[in-house]
């Protein structure tokens, strides 16, 4: 005879079960046992047991769950491997320029250090967007093409300035998913992590389009140029 406690032991370890053949399953595995579970609820719920049902909904907030990470990790893998060679190159840009503006700082007068210091932090942060951009969205290039000026109410300009901003606050504070400092050692994101994570996307835009103008965008093509002299 089973009592309370050992019934208790032996539910959470059939739910633990059959959740450790879930982990890390595809999308449409999970799928289908959510569907199952369901189906069960609604059809069988006025007859099945507290314990059981308690049980199922418990599973089923998991299963969800685990959904929620599979899909993430599937639009992941997706966009690491399309995105792969853009990040690739402009990780090269991005550092090329960092050193360029740091060689230049060596070289410059006491009165020129407080706006080379500014501009080699934007580089910094530069760096850390190419390497921490969240592996789950489309990723927005740092070097939009010259050739066709980008406006500031643009999604691409928008959602780059949101997810930079993010990155530069993150910087200062040191929770980047990879330091600045890992990034100098050759380090970026490891598979399992998908990077900087952007909370209520959406609410942003507003946001952005009011505090940017063409003007605030102008000064960064100018220190392009520069920094490319002084190579």
């Amino acid at each position: 005879m089973a009592y309370p406690k050992q019934q208790k032991k032996q539910r959470s370890m059939g739910s633990s079960l059959e959740m450790a053949q879930y982990l890390g399953a595809g999308t449409n595995k999970i799928k289908k046992r959510i569907r199952d579970i369901e189906r069960l609820l609604t059809k069988k719920k006025d007859i099945l047991p507290d314990t059981v049902l308690l049980e199922k909904e418990r599973t089923l907030e998991a299963l969800r769950l685990e959904l929620t990470n599979a899909e993430l990790n599937q639009k992941a893998k997706k966009y690491s491997t399309k995105y792969h060679m853009v990040r690739f190159f402009e990780r090269k840009k991005a550092l090329k320029k960092y050193n360029q503006c740091l060689r230049k700082i060596e070289k410059i007068t006491d009165e020129e250090r407080e706006a080379y210091n500014k501009r080699l932090l934007g580089r910094k942060i530069d760096v850390c967007y190419v390497v921490n951009f969240p592996k789950t969205e489309k990723y927005v290039s740092l070097y939009p093409s010259l050739d066709k000026p980008e406006p500031t109410d643009s999604k691409s300009y928008i959602q780059r300035k949101t997810i930079r901003d993010l990155i530069a606050k993150q910087l200062e504070e040191g929770k980047l998913p990879v330091s600045f400092e890992d990034i100098l050692k050759g380090k970026t994101l490891e598979k399992h992590i998908h990077g900087t994570v952007v909370e209520n996307e959406k609410n942003h835009s507003v946001k952005s389009k009011e505090t940017n103008s063409k003007k605030e965008q102008q000064p960064e093509d100018e220190e392009d140029e520069e920094d490319d002299f002084f190579e």
